[in-house]
């Protein structure tokens, strides 16, 4: 039978038992609730972020490296999504407090060599100050990575933009098993910068927005989705297809298993506060 991952389904002695034993990494998947399209249910970032994790883990075993995997996050960052019904948002600040709190109690465990797994694009500029943040204020360094950063050279390849609920998101869930519903799926505000002035709202020629943006550009703020996009996909997510999304898997789990290789033997945080031992089989804790 293979071995839980989940950090969640493990009892306390199961866990102190696994820590004995050596842990090389924790990866912490973070997602959120929020709409994606007509095609797609809410959680959709979760799923991708924590199939990831399993798959990473699962891969890392089989080089005798021991990974597992956090409770996901999965209310983040989404207050732009809010007119979208069953979207759920926490504040910025909100947010960052979360994430040090499960950082440090991961640590306090002794539970290091934390890599954030981000399945949300919402959530970059907060997780970069998160993880710089967290590293000034504990020396302890949580690496954050990102499916369509690890797989820049497969999802840049893709025609349109890689913004939201569109072909390579979309391809990615396909490939993950989530509930995809193909015949809802929607082409809206392909071209963001026109959707925007469209709308009404200030815009410029060098602004990026898009995850794979390369080049000259201006950082501008989200948009509330809904002024842009009637079905809240930016893209085409017509185009999707099972086969990028395998690609795209294939393509991230062999480096996320890189990054845990590099993080497991290139040096340590500070040690942990102890925690309690797990108890003999059958003794009383």
């Amino acid at each position: 039978m293979a071995q839980e991952r989940f950090l969640e389904k493990l009892t306390w002695s199961e866990v102190a038992d696994r820590m004995h034993a050596g842990i090389d990494a924790v990866l912490l998947p973070i997602g959120t609730t929020e709409q994606h399209g007509r095609h797609m249910p809410l959680d959709t970032d979760c799923v991708i972020a924590r199939a990831l994790c399993e798959r990473a883990a699962q891969a890392a075993a089989e080089e005798n490296l021991e990974v597992l995997i956090a409770p996901t996050l999965n209310v983040t960052l989404s207050w732009y999504h809010m007119q979208f019904p069953g979207s759920l948002r926490l504040r910025t600040d909100t947010f960052l407090h979360v994430f040090e709190e499960v950082c440090e109690s991961l640590h306090h465990h002794g539970l290091g060599n934390l890599i954030a797994v981000n399945g949300h694009g919402g959530n970059v500029a907060a997780l970069t100050v998160a993880v710089n943040r967290y590293y000034e204020t504990t020396g302890r360094r949580v690496f954050l990575l990102q499916w369509w950063e690890l797989a820049a050279d497969v999802v840049g390849a893709i025609e349109g933009p890689v913004i939201h609920a569109e072909e390579a998101e979309t391809s990615l869930a396909m490939a993950l098993g989530q509930r995809v519903m193909m015949e809802h799926a929607a082409r809206d505000a392909y071209d963001r910068g026109a959707a925007v002035r469209e709308a009404g709202f200030p815009w410029t020629s060098l602004g990026k927005y898009g995850l794979t943006h390369r080049g000259p550009g201006v950082v501008v703020p989200m948009d509330m989705l809904a002024d842009i996009s009637e079905s809240g996909v930016v893209g085409d997510a017509r185009r999707a297809k099972l086969e990028t999304g395998q690609q795209i898997v294939e393509t991230v789990v062999p480096r996320m298993v890189q990054v845990v290789r590099d993080m497991s033997s290139s040096g340590s945080s500070p040690p942990a506060p102890e925690t309690r031992e797990a108890s003999p089989a059958g003794a009383a804790p």
